[in-house]
């Protein structure tokens, strides 16, 4: 499964069907708050090794902006 699936079916697991997730959704209209967010990037850190700083957290804005940290951090 490739990243972009994997992380899009996170945020559908957390979003539960509420809203339709696509890589260009913005985390606010996903309806998710910060421990949302922070509760799934932490699941991503430990599937894939990684490590997201505060800064990095901060400036995610769109579902595809995690997909784009994560790749980043895999190839370095």
């Amino acid at each position: 499964m490739s990243i972009e699936a994997e992380v899009l079916e996170s945020f559908n697991k957390i979003v539960n069907g509420r809203v339709e997730v696509t890589v260009e959704s913005s985390l606010k209209e996903l309806g998710l708050d910060s421990l949302d967010v922070v509760e799934m990037l932490t699941d991503m850190e430990e599937k894939y090794g990684i490590e997201f700083d505060n800064d990095e957290m901060l400036e995610l804005g769109t579902v595809n902006d995690v997909i784009s940290v994560i790749e980043k951090k895999l190839k370095k």
